[in-house]
């Protein structure tokens, strides 16, 4: 059988000189490899993973610490603070209520320079806890106008919805100034209260 070390590793005499400095140098390396791998690489790992543990909990508790300083703030201001505007509509009865939605659905389309050529008052319906009050309109505007009728219906306070719209060219409009045969269903709801009424659709 050949053997492939240098013959004096062969009578186990290390080699000298210019072999003997790079067996040295590779045996050097290969124990420098053996430690970083077994030993140095897994504490680093370990350390770094434990650093990064630290810095959130640090995080965290700097952000529950800031929490905590500015809870009794907030809750001065809760006292204080005026409440916010209602998402319902309030009034004595549905009716009065009804009434009041169409003149503020008017108000608004009169602000914008849009005149209403119908104005309906829908029959009101129970939903859950709520009545559900209907206006169904009609008027003919630019759609630049129509769409600021809309948004406005849309950041109304209270909250109001849009159903059933319908859009249609107007007759003999000019494609310069379109206009628009627009028609919907303006919604808001009123708290049904003590003494729910349940209405005919």
């Amino acid at each position: 059988m050949v053997s492939l070390l240098p013959p004096t590793l062969t009578h186990g005499v290390l080699p000298e000189g210019r072999a003997g400095r790079i067996l040295a140098c590779a045996m050097t390396g290969i124990v420098v490899l053996i430690v970083w791998n077994g030993i140095a690489r897994p504490l680093m790992g370990w350390y770094h993973q434990r650093a990064e543990a630290l810095d959130m909990r640090a995080a965290m508790t700097a952000r529950m610490t800031g929490l905590a300083a500015a809870l009794p703030a907030l809750r001065q201001q809760a006292a204080t603070s005026r409440p916010g505007p209602s998402f319902f509509l309030s009034g004595a009865n549905d009716t009065v209520t009804a009434a009041a939605l169409q003149d503020r659905v008017q108000d608004m389309a009169s602000a914008l320079g849009a005149t209403l050529s119908s104005v309906e008052t829908l029959p009101v319906v129970q939903s859950g806890a709520y009545h559900r009050i209907s206006v169904r309109i009609a008027t003919t505007v630019s759609f630049e106008t129509d769409v600021r009728l809309l948004d406005a219906i849309a950041r109304a306070t209270p909250a109001m919805v849009v159903d059933e719209l319908q859009l249609h060219l107007a007759a003999g409009t000019r494609r310069d100034n379109p206009m628009l045969e627009t028609a919907m269903t303006v919604i808001a709801y009123r708290p049904a209260g003590s003494t729910p009424r349940r209405e005919a659709p």
